[in-house]
């Protein structure tokens, strides 16, 4: 171990920008969240009424995937800081000036996605990648390109994506199975550690297979599993705390950060050069409570419907819902199964695939998701978020092909006007909004296969039925040739 100062860390990423070198791969652990104002390891065995990690293990170990959801859901929901912190503030900011392009985190909070999302990171070219999601093969395709600029994968899983590892086993398990696809991603790169013991045996052997300079940081002293470790340069100083450390390393390269304070005294700072405030979802927490499960008749959800947040209408899919409609209203399951009636206001007929829609109820004071019109590209990276069916929360992939095609779907048969994704949906995301980096609808899901493996989904794009929302007569699919079912 290599005693090192701050300053010679600011030193350190100074020169690699100025020769051009790669910056240093970023690995965050739980202490980012725990500085951030999420709790600490032993908060969350308190709160599932564990004395230990053995005994929380063993309780976890018996709980189903959407059990763990809710519970984790309500762990965060009761101590996520209501505003970014600093520290993701700056962190943003540090990504969105290249000081770090790839940033590998145990952590499963949002308290990152929505750093990058309030910092407008998805402008300059960044993706989130899941470990337990992203197929490993995939994921090493994704790793390797050049776009996105920025790439962060979350080791342990996320709570939205309903994928997480808890258990030493469980982790170990997700681990595993991608590190062969990680490691060549990571080899001849530097690390620097923040928030991190580094006591996972996988995660020091990553770190190790890249046979690069590793930069631990910590506030106080280094572990001493780790006091014996030869060329791993330490910086033990108070600013390495996550919340101070960023700030401090942004104020040091001369990064700026946009502030966060209160509305009125930006307005007045910023007078001479106002920035339109977008509408709509912003964060991931934004963006799951925006979407509801349409109910069926034994109660349980069995379609998708989104929130939009201009017009403010609740979007269904026609096919999905022409059998739901009672009394000219439909049933609606939104975030802690909170039930609703909402009103059909208009119904797309032009489509077997249109929209319906409804006005929204009162009780509903979400935000909304932003409608983008404009056709999806080949490539770009797109999340689905799904409120119904077994496997709810968010799944994701590119888009495959952006050309409007007709394909066989049973049991409506030939549907054209349609946009391919690689993401796997299961049966509930029908209706389900595709959301593109920015948080704005850029369609919807019509269909899918449910095999992980091939994960392949149809999405009704929003530049077909946008001119319906804006009280347009919709313009009728187009009477291509079948490209073929699946």
């Amino acid at each position: 171990m290599v005693p090192r100062s701050f300053p010679d860390l600011v030193k350190d990423l100074r020169m690699r920008r100025a020769v051009g070198d790669k910056p240093p791969v970023l690995l965050l652990g739980a202490g980012a969240s725990v500085d951030a104002g999420i709790g600490a390891m032993d908060e969350l065995f308190q709160f599932f009424g564990c004395a230990d990690f053995d005994t929380f293990c063993q309780k976890i170990g018996q709980t189903t995937a959407t059990e763990r959801y809710r519970y984790l859901a309500e762990f965060l929901q009761t101590r996520k800081p209501a505003e970014v912190s600093a520290g993701y503030r700056a962190l943003a900011a540090l990504c969105a000036q290249n000081y770090f392009d790839f940033v590998l985190t145990t952590n499963m909070d949002p308290l990152l996605d929505d750093a990058l999302a309030a910092a407008r990171l998805w402008r300059r070219d960044y993706l989130l990648i899941v470990n337990g999601v992203i197929r490993p093969d995939r994921l090493e395709l994704l790793l390797r390109g050049q776009s996105p600029r920025v790439k962060i994968v979350k080791l342990h899983g996320d709570l939205f994506q309903r994928f997480m590892a808890w258990t030493v086993e469980e982790m170990d398990e997700f681990l595993v199975e991608v590190s062969p696809y990680l490691k060549p991603a990571v080899a001849g790169r530097d690390f620097l550690v923040v928030g991190y013991s580094l006591r996972d045996a996988r995660v020091r052997e990553l770190v190790d297979s890249a046979g690069g300079d590793v930069w631990f940081t910590h506030p106080k002293a280094v572990p001493d599993h780790l006091a014996n470790r030869q060329g791993m340069r330490a910086v033990v100083a108070p600013e390495c705390a996550f919340e101070a450390f960023f700030p401090a390393l942004a104020e040091a390269l001369q990064v700026a950060v946009d502030d966060e304070r209160p509305a009125t005294l930006r307005r007045e700072t910023r007078a001479l050069a106002p920035t339109p405030t977008p509408t709509g979802a912003q964060t991931m927490d934004d963006l799951m409570s925006a979407v509801f499960g349409v109910v069926g008749p034994g109660g349980a959800p069995v379609a998708t419907a989104f929130l939009l947040a201009e017009p403010r209408v609740i979007v269904c899919n026609r096919f999905d819902v022409a059998a739901l409609i009672e009394s000219n209203q439909v049933g609606l399951v939104g975030p802690g199964d909170r039930r609703f009636k909402a009103r059909v206001s208009r119904v797309n007929t032009e489509h077997p695939f249109g929209p319906t829609l409804l006005d929204v109820p009162p009780e509903i004071q979400a935000a909304g998701l932003r409608l983008d019109a404009s056709q999806p590209q080949a490539g770009d990276f797109v999340q689905v978020a799904v409120a119904a069916g077994e496997k709810t929360g968010i799944s994701s992939g590119p888009v495959i092909r952006t050309e409007k095609h007709a394909i066989s779907i049973e049991p409506v048969g030939n549907v054209a006007d349609l946009v391919s994704l690689e993401c796997y949906v299961a049966p509930g995301a029908c209706g389900g909004p595709v959301v593109d980096g920015s948080m704005a609808v850029r369609g919807y899901i019509v269909a899918g296969t449910s095999d992980p493996d091939q994960p392949y989904s149809l999405a009704y794009a929003s530049s077909q039925w946008d001119g319906f929302l804006q009280g347009k007569k919709p313009v009728k699919p187009s009477r291509r040739r079948p490209a073929g079912g699946r």
